[in-house]
């Protein structure tokens, strides 16, 4: 059975010619996008259909940089918490995501990528794999990770982590921590994207991460060096690095806690849409009521304000994001003014494309899987559905 979505307004990529608002129809048989067009008109009568009226039609949207959901977290390493977690975030728009480490002994690290090996759900946004956030941090840019974690690459560890490369799609690290850039060209050969992040690097030691291959910077400002941390360096930090240089990509939390609006704007005004994505990093204090508590990494936080931060008093850290990615879409529309196929393609096809999937899923085109995302005006979720299966 085919599957007809009638009078959408489907959100194209930038600059795209079919991008308009006038309603489109999308015909989805075996998983993949078969055909759009204006009216397929009554001789389709036999397909099933679902009536948008006139909701948006956008692709699924793709989260690089998730630790968990409903007080579950990725480090459990167990599928059923796994599965609470990718449930709740196909909920908020997202249909494929990686699910996101802390600093941690190498052995937890090796039980999320064997637990990714095997995992076999089949509810909720499909999982593409894990990011490896840590343990090769700056000690001085820590943020929520656990001091006593945090390490230097070692031969050893290597050798372990990628026999599980097959699950190792991202490795955050902070390029000036002796052996990272090493590490960092290993994984690079093996298909791995790079990210540098938690660093207190200068200009100088993010320009030899990125000559040596790293293309991302995690949470752009957030736990990392910059003019705002910095200020003996007259030229700024990663941060700046980043900003300057092309053809890296910067992740950005667009929750309204970790950048500030002025800031973020000036981010997508100078990097443009296509080098900007947009992250959850969500917590699993992600969908919990205001004042719960939650750990992250063995450390206890809690839900405030919306925010998910760290103990209380001089302390306090923001610990990730309760958020999920239609609200970091929201966020750079009506609070920076983002144009709405911009903020999705930053959330859908420029983590495709960092993720190498570009080509099957990201944005709305025939012979792509049927990764769908149907929301109002005003960002109610009306179905999910991920290659033509509705989700929830």
């Amino acid at each position: 059975m085919r599957l007809r979505f009638s009078n959408a307004r489907l959100v194209f990529p930038p600059g795209d010619p079919s991008g308009s608002d006038t309603p489109r129809e999308l015909l989805v048989g075996e998983g993949k996008i078969l055909e759009i067009a204006e009216c397929f008109g009554s001789s389709r009568n036999r397909d099933e259909t679902v009536d948008c009226e006139g909701d948006y039609l956008a692709p699924g949207l793709i989260d690089l940089h998730c630790h968990g959901a409903l007080g579950r977290d990725t480090m459990e390493a167990d599928s059923r918490a796994w599965e609470t977690i990718l449930k709740f975030h196909a909920s908020r728009g997202t249909t494929r995501m990686l699910l996101t480490t802390v600093a941690a002994p190498l052995s937890e690290m090796l039980r999320v990528l064997k637990c990714a090996g095997s995992y076999d759900g089949t509810v909720g946004a499909l999982l593409e794999g894990i990011h490896l956030e840590g343990p090769y941090f700056s000690q001085l840019q820590r943020g929520a990770h656990r001091s006593g974690e945090l390490r230097e690459p070692s031969e050893q560890e290597t050798l372990m982590l990628l026999q599980n490369s097959g699950t190792l799609r991202r490795m955050t690290l902070a390029p000036e921590v002796r052996g990272s850039l090493s590490l960092a060209r290993v994984l690079l050969s093996r298909g791995i994207v790079v990210s540098a992040g938690h660093s207190n690097a200068s200009p100088e030691e993010a320009a030899a991460g990125f000559r040596a291959g790293i293309s991302t910077v995690t949470h752009l400002f957030n736990c990392m060096s910059s003019l705002l941390k910095r200020p003996d360096l007259p030229d700024g930090g990663l941060a700046e690095a980043a900003l300057n240089s092309l053809g890296i990509g910067c992740e950005i939390i667009a929750d309204g806690h970790h950048v500030d609006s002025a800031l973020l704007e000036k981010v997508w005004r100078k990097k443009t849409w296509s080098s900007v994505f947009l992250v959850s990093d969500a917590t699993a204090g992600a969908g919990l009521p205001e004042g719960s508590s939650f750990r992250l990494g063995g450390l206890a936080c809690r839900v405030r304000q919306g925010a998910a931060t760290t103990r209380e008093g001089e302390g306090r850290r923001l610990a990730g994001s309760t958020i999920g990615m239609i609200d970091a879409v929201r966020h750079m529309v009506e609070q920076i003014g983002v144009p709405l196929d911009e903020a999705v393609a930053m959330a859908s096809l420029v983590p495709a494309r960092i993720l190498g999937i570009a080509g099957e899923t990201g944005s709305l085109a025939v012979g792509k899987s049927a990764d769908l995302l149907r929301f109002s005006d005003d960002w109610k979720i009306r179905g999910v559905w991920i290659r033509g299966r509705k989700t929830g």
